[in-house]
């Protein structure tokens, strides 16, 4: 698969995610050529902490994922998940079903 880029002006939509009682800052950039979410940015741990970095690398990977075409029902069907088969095992998987569920207006 090849990236597709980017328009350099693009729309986006920010919701608070909440995860483990932790409320995160997600934008949401929309790719309005394919009707879809195409870049994610969270913020909301502690600026410079480990899960700060964390994040900053997982929505870079998860962008670029989706930039590549990757579906974002299959991104969200392929993280690992609790116990109970439906809860996110981590942060990074509580923003893959963010982006799946967002529907693009």
């Amino acid at each position: 698969m090849t990236r597709e880029r980017l328009p350099d002006r693009r729309p986006s939509v920010t919701i608070k995610l909440v995860y483990e009682h932790c409320a995160y800052s997600t934008t949401l950039g929309i790719d309005l050529r394919n009707n879809r979410v195409a870049e994610v940015f969270t913020h909301g741990a502690k600026f410079g902490s480990g899960m700060d970095r964390i994040l900053d690398d997982a929505c870079v990977a998860l962008s670029l994922l989706l930039q590549h075409g990757v579906e974002p029902a299959a991104l969200a069907s392929s993280i690992g998940r609790l116990g109970d088969g439906k809860s996110p095992a981590s942060i990074i998987g509580a923003l893959a079903d963010l982006i799946a569920q967002e529907v693009v207006r």
